[in-house]
């Protein structure tokens, strides 16, 4: 497979749940408004060559990948436990669908959800979801 088959495998399960990709590459600190709630930044992180196992065949090689995906979402002084609530309730969708191998099963070979983490500022929380993937690479 490849970088975009990856990407637009996971692309595509977080539009199917309203989420948009955001012009962001890094953080959402230049994020509009109308961003909140609904996009996300997507990276490649690392990777490393997996272990050939014995149906490896000697054309094709496993790359294990890191990838993270950021979701931003709003909060205001006056509803922080409703938000927060929310974004959670968001959260168990997200991982339910990243997790599931009927959504990735024809672009990668392996997608687990490894970790999620929520940061707070002021004015927004930022979902950070952790995603291990194992990518074949023919040759």
């Amino acid at each position: 497979m490849s970088y975009y088959t990856v990407k637009n495998g996971i692309v595509g399960i977080l539009n199917a749940l309203g989420l948009i990709e955001s012009t962001e590459t890094e953080d959402f600190s230049e994020a509009s408004a109308n961003e909140s709630g609904n996009a996300f930044i997507i990276k490649c992180a690392s990777g490393e060559m997996l272990e050939p196992d014995s149906e490896t065949l000697a054309d094709r090689f496993y790359d294990k990948q890191k990838w993270e995906v950021k979701v931003l979402f709003s909060k205001s002084s006056q509803n922080d436990i409703i938000n927060r609530d929310e974004m959670h309730e968001d959260k168990d969708a997200i991982l339910r669908e990243l997790d599931d191998p009927t959504n990735w099963r024809g672009f990668v070979r392996h997608l687990k959800y490894s970790s999620w983490e929520v940061t707070e500022n002021k004015s927004n929380f930022i979902l950070t979801v952790t995603l291990l993937v194992s990518d074949t690479y023919t040759y």
